[in-house]
């Protein structure tokens, strides 16, 4: 039984007055957006490493760090950066710290999408002479003519499809009492406000 529409059981934590908050879609799509900020120098390095110095092992250590980001924060801090900063943090069932297993899991559609795109970028570096591209209109341009050559459009309409996994699990927000995306429902996570209250 719930104690409310906006807070766990009433014995979750023994205390009505200590029931967390849910997190609703506005704050934690600040938060998501914060973070694209924080990990603005790994996808400038990504770049870095496919166009201006293409590199496959450089390239690969940035996205492995890029991927990185979200479960080892959670599982370590409680939250990413950016959910950290807006006063939040990512909890399991009975307000306990999540485990790896829950990390990976709350990760999944996101992991969908940066595997998809590995399996992309690894092959746009086997295209002939892509290390010796002059810069990015060069680059670019190289990569266009081998996407035309081997079905590159049905593949940028499929990557472009897979980019919106994470956001139609976002969107199930919007159907539960304790705000929990697809991700949470199959990690049984909850994001719940840290802000103190009055």
């Amino acid at each position: 039984m719930y104690s409310s529409d906006e807070t766990l059981d009433a014995d979750f934590l023994k205390s009505e007055d200590a029931a967390p908050t849910f997190v609703g879609f506005g704050p934690r799509l600040g938060a998501a957006l914060l973070d694209i900020l924080f990990t603005a120098p790994l996808w400038g390095g990504a770049v870095f490493f496919t166009v201006f110095s293409p590199s496959i092992e450089g390239w690969l250590a940035v996205v492995l760090l890029s991927i990185l980001y979200k479960p080892v924060c959670e599982k370590i801090l409680g939250g990413t950066p950016g959910k950290l900063v807006l006063k939040m943090k990512v909890i399991g069932k009975e307000g306990m710290p999540l485990s790896w297993g829950q990390a990976i899991m709350r990760y999944l559609p996101w992991l969908v999408g940066a595997i998809f795109n590995i399996y992309i970028t690894y092959n746009v570096f086997q295209i002939p002479g892509i290390d010796q591209a002059d810069g990015f209109m060069e680059y670019t341009q190289m990569v266009q003519e081998y996407q035309l050559d081997n079905g590159g459009a049905i593949m940028s309409v499929v990557q472009s499809l897979i980019g919106f996994i994470p956001l139609i699990s976002a969107f199930f927000i919007f159907g539960n009492k304790q705000k929990q995306a697809a991700h949470d429902i199959l990690a049984e996570t909850y994001v719940v406000s840290t802000k103190p209250k009055f």
